[in-house]
């Protein structure tokens, strides 16, 4: 006893009877939510817009941007991706958009095991708070420090894994097979949901690849005149409804981005099928470009590349009275060719925007487009410890930095940190802090750190030297994205 003055002898239950038995007293709804909060961390990325937990389809609004809809069951799944309200159940609104949106959902049993692991979790980091200091607590501190680290990990495993059902519009619930999941010790490190999706919809051919284009025959016949035509002229339409067009089109796969759009436009340009006129008067068909002002219209040998999917873009059937209006040409001075102010200029830089995931799309991108954004990710302390350095010889205008990291602490609770949007120079040190949170957790803690890199508004040619330097030097587990000022007409 305390004080020396005699002996108790005494048996208590080891702790993983305790932890069952109080496990009992964590709530299920604290449970779920820390399932959710991880499974949301975990499905986060730069591969498409991530949507969480909405409670019927309203709750997710139309995008042309690919959206993934993260669901706690497989029925709000299945009405997120068809509807876009289903308040009234005997007549839901079908989504507009809905080739660019999918929902993951977890099955019941799996989703019950991962509320189950976490309360387990939950309960044995209550039995450390309640235990910290002091001789008597000495024994259930060391039983925790071998335990605890295993049920953090099956509770990370269940939750993550248990998100396995994945939706699209029109078709039934597919489940992620095990082939299209990563391994045990990757699923712990960082977060590989997206990544995971991402393998599913390409092997599965349920996503539009980068340079896919439809066949012209269709286009023309099957989903062109579907298109909301332009008021008061049937047979023009403008390049954001041929693209919306797409996007509600049933039959059709995922679309990440305009690209297939304005590949199946160009091709069926190339083969004289369709006329093409953007906003400073141009009008391209397969043989050129007809310019110029009213009564000063000729054609050059200019073909079209790209072009921005807007209203203002507007396109028309070879041989339409809008397409023979627009490719008119007027009567040269005497010689019969036009004079040195009647020549039209040269056509502008295309303004579409395009991305590049992974070093292949970035290097091949920056070739012929001048680079607007970089980001470099790392998932992992040392290598965040280096992006400074890689991005250095780049010389971006400006760096800012987005950075993660929590999960449960050692000595029991759980702490989380967040930056986003903030110089490398900050005072506050965001890159120590995230390292010292991250450090603190038990195993299977989250950590992630995104360096902007800014290239100004007009982005920054003939960077594919510098990039092959940056790919030589950064580790091999560092993730690139990149942001271009124009689209490569041969690429797209």
């Amino acid at each position: 006893m305390e004080g020396g003055r005699g002996v108790q002898f005494r048996y208590e239950p080891n702790i993983i009877k305790q932890i069952e038995e109080r496990m009992r007293d964590v709530p299920l709804d604290d449970a779920r939510a820390r399932v959710l909060s991880d499974a949301q961390m975990y499905f986060g990325g730069p591969a498409y817009k991530l949507v969480t937990w909405p409670d019927s389809a309203a709750q997710v609004s139309e995008s042309a941007d690919l959206q993934l809809a993260l669901c706690e069951t497989e029925a709000i799944a299945e009405s997120v991706c068809n509807y876009s309200d289903d308040s009234n159940p005997q007549a839901p609104m079908p989504r507009k958009f809905r080739n660019s949106i999918l929902a993951v959902a977890p099955a019941p049993a799996a989703l019950n095991e991962a509320v189950a692991r976490a309360q387990r979790l939950m309960a044995a980091e209550k039995i450390a708070q309640e235990h910290q200091s002091g001789e008597a607590g000495k024994l259930v501190r060391e039983q925790l420090q071998r335990i605890r680290p295993e049920l953090q990990k099956r509770f990370l495993t269940q939750t993550r894994r248990a998100f396995d059902h994945v939706f699209l519009a029109g078709r039934p619930g597919a489940k992620l097979e095990e082939k299209y999941q990563v391994s045990d010790e990757q699923i712990l490190q960082q977060p590989q949901g997206q990544a995971c999706i991402k393998k599913f919809l390409e092997e599965k051919d349920l996503v539009f690849q980068p340079g896919a284009a439809l066949d012209v025959s269709l286009f023309l016949n099957k989903l062109l005149p579907g298109a909301t035509p332009q008021p008061g002229k049937p047979d023009v339409y403008s390049a954001r409804a041929v693209h919306e067009r797409f996007l509600q089109a049933p039959g059709l796969r995922l679309m990440a981005g305009g690209l297939v759009v304005r590949q199946t436009i160009l091709k069926a340009l190339e083969q004289g099928k369709v006329v093409v006129r953007v906003p400073d008067g141009r009008a391209y068909d397969n043989q050129g470009c007809v310019d110029g002002p009213e009564g000063k219209r000729h054609r050059v040998a200019v073909n079209l590349h790209t072009f921005d999917l807007t209203d203002e873009v507007l396109m028309a059937r070879a041989g339409t009275v809008a397409a023979k209006a627009w490719l008119k040409e007027d009567k040269g001075e005497p010689g019969g060719a036009p004079g040195p102010g009647d020549m039209p200029p040269p056509p502008p830089p295309p303004t579409d925007k395009s991305s590049a995931t992974g070093w292949e799309q970035l290097l091949e991108g920056a070739a012929t487009q001048p680079l607007l954004e970089l980001r470099l990710t790392a998932r992992a302390p040392a290598e965040a410890e280096t992006l400074l350095a890689l991005a250095q010889p780049l010389g971006a205008e400006t760096l800012s930095l987005e950075v993660m990291a929590g999960g449960a602490l050692r000595e029991g609770g759980n702490m989380n940190f967040a930056a986003k949007g903030v110089k490398p120079t900050h005072p506050a040190r965001p890159l120590a802090t995230a390292r010292t949170v991250f450090n603190s957790c038990v195993e299977g803690a989250n950590f992630e750190v995104i360096l902007r890199l800014d290239f100004g508004p007009a982005g920054r040619a003939g960077m594919v030297e510098l990039l092959e330097q940056l790919r030589g030097a950064a580790p091999e587990s560092v993730a690139v994205y990149g942001r271009f000022a124009q689209a490569a007409g041969a690429a797209l």
